[in-house]
């Protein structure tokens, strides 16, 4: 023998032995008219047991075309022999069974700077495999099984329906294929994402709108809208998709000078009640069945102070909804005393010191001790209030990197990056923030061009939602004459998506409103938008043709 013939015989030898050290890689994925990897699985049945499963989780109701895509694939199996993990992955048109999409090759160490772990193509780019487990001294064993996350890039054009075909390989390790075990499973996105206008849609009056609020005050899990107009209130019920004005036969009062609202059920009766922010007294609607009765100042909720929002929150705990009134200067914290009543706590003494003129609020405990703080979005400098217990807050704002200059108009909480820890978006006069939380009690802004959020405009309000049902937040943004649709693609960036096809959302020249809804019941998103001017849009999630 040559000592060529010898040296191939021996890396031959050597490569056979190293792709079976710890079992096969799955070879297929169950994909229609895929044939078997003889050589890899002779002898091996698929499925073997229901006790070993393979997941992928992330996929998208509908998918966004071009767009980027983090699926996290898990393989498990209970028997403690099983020490070695590994998938396979396919992409197919549900109709054509032609490639659908992209899987990116992401090189980087194995989840320590890029949570996409390598990963290398097989055959004609139309599955993705990714490398088992490795058994060494820098990476044990897992039992139980394992976990990836893997780019899919959609089609650039719409294909239709897509499915994903995933294999799993739960190997026992033992150097040898004899015992291990393939499982496969399919998951399907329906076709492309759009958000139409529904052009059916129609409120029963144009004027001017100041304020609106959603919420499902009859209980038919469908929802409904209170609307505050000029010096007018109207609350509709959503009669499965069409809206009904109830005002009247509700018994919410017809007139007022409102300027924000909030639904809450404040005593746990199981029915939404309803706030009302007024230039004046509030109004505290105590929902009884359908029809409402206005208890604020019997409630022991006195507020006559210029107001702009509120929030409902338990921020001490005891399973009672409080509420948080954003005034233009002192805003004021109502404990709810669990009979129907509440007391305004001393700011001084609370620590909710301040004289500013407020925009919003929004509870979150960021931090994670079970308490809630609570973040003031103001026409000046911001403020985050550390829930001490007790009833004390402290505001942390200037030492853990909130900006203290400019104008915020609105802010919410939200997990954009999937750690686990609440962030912060803030919308602002000019570039919004998006704050990430840094786990140590502080917050880095996150540089919105790298991200993909950057924006600009003024009198800005926020919506947000996974309106794709990937499971991670998206980001509506209205200002004054544009709108922005940020899709949060799980890789710590967005994509920004309004003007692409399926995604025309008309701007309104002074927003005042927008919330995401499920207006009609069918598991989508919709998105309701309105301005001060009295136009309104109503665009309603479709997937599909």
């Amino acid at each position: 023998m040559s000592a060529l013939r010898w040296f191939i015989g021996i890396f031959v030898f050597v490569a056979v032995v190293a792709a079976f050290s710890g079992g096969p890689p799955p070879g297929y994925t169950g994909a229609p008219g895929e044939p078997t990897c003889i050589s890899c699985h002779r002898g091996f049945s698929v499925n073997p047991d229901d006790r070993g499963k393979v997941r992928l989780e992330g996929v998208p109701i509908g998918y966004v075309p071009g767009e980027r895509y983090i699926l996290n694939v898990s393989v498990t199996h209970p028997d403690p022999d099983r020490r070695r993990w590994g998938f396979q992955l396919t992409a197919l048109t549900s109709l054509g069974n032609a490639p659908a999409g992209e899987f990116p090759v992401v090189e980087g160490d194995r989840g320590l700077a890029d949570p996409i772990r390598t990963q290398r193509e097989i055959g004609m780019r139309q599955r993705q495999y990714m490398s088992h487990t490795l058994e060494s001294a820098m990476d044990f064993p897992k039992p139980g099984g394992d976990r990836w996350s893997i780019a899919w890039e959609a089609p650039v054009s719409d294909v239709g329906g897509v499915t994903f075909y995933a294999a799993g390989n739960a190997a026992n390790g033992d150097r040898n294929s004899t015992g291990d075990k393939i499982f496969t499973a399919s998951f399907a996105i329906s076709g492309v994402l759009r958000f139409l206008p529904e052009e059916a849609f129609a409120l029963p009056f144009v004027r001017p709108i100041r304020a609106l609020a959603w919420g499902d005050f009859d209980g038919d899990d469908f929802p409904d809208l209170f609307l505050i107009g000029e010096g007018e209130y109207f609350l509709f019920r959503n009669d499965r998709g069409k809206l009904v004005d109830v005002t009247e036969a509700s018994g919410i009062p017809r007139l007022g000078l409102g300027r924000a609202a909030a639904w809450g059920d404040f005593d746990g009766d199981g029915r939404l009640d309803l706030y009302v922010v007024n230039e004046g007294q509030d109004f505290l609607l105590h929902n009884e069945g359908g029809t409402f009765r206005e208890v604020a100042v019997a409630a022991g909720i006195v507020e006559n102070a210029s107001g702009r929002a509120a929030v409902w929150g338990d921020f001490d705990g005891d399973k009672h909804l409080d509420l948080y009134v954003v005034n233009d200067g002192q805003d004021v914290l109502y404990r709810n005393k669990g009979d129907g009543t509440f007391v305004a706590l001393d700011p001084t003494s609370a620590g909710l010191t301040e004289n500013r003129r407020g925009r919003a609020a929004a509870w979150g405990d960021f931090d994670g001790d079970g308490r809630l703080d609570l973040y003031v979005a103001n026409e000046g400098p911001d403020f985050l209030y550390r829930n001490l217990g007790g009833g004390r807050f402290q505001n942390i704002a200037p030492s853990v990197g909130i900006l203290q200059e400019g104008i915020s108009a609105d802010v919410a909480w939200l997990d954009f990056d999937g750690d686990g820890l609440l962030d912060i978006f803030v919308v602002r006069e000019g570039q919004d923030v998006l704050y990430r939380n840094r786990g140590d009690g502080t917050f880095e802004i996150v540089d919105p061009e790298v991200a993909g959020h950057a924006d600009e405009g003024s009198d800005g309000i926020l919506a947000v939602a996974d309106f794709d049902g990937d499971g991670r937040a998206d980001i509506f943004v209205a200002k004054a004459g544009i709108v922005f649709l940020f899709r949060n693609r799980g890789d710590g960036t967005f994509g920004r998506i309004v003007g692409r096809p399926g995604f025309t959302i008309l701007p309104v020249s002074l927003p005042r409103g927008a919330a995401w809804i499920d207006f009609d019941r069918d598991g989508r998103m919709d998105l309701f938008l309105a301005g001060a001017d009295g136009t309104y849009a109503l665009y309603r999630g479709r997937v599909g043709g």
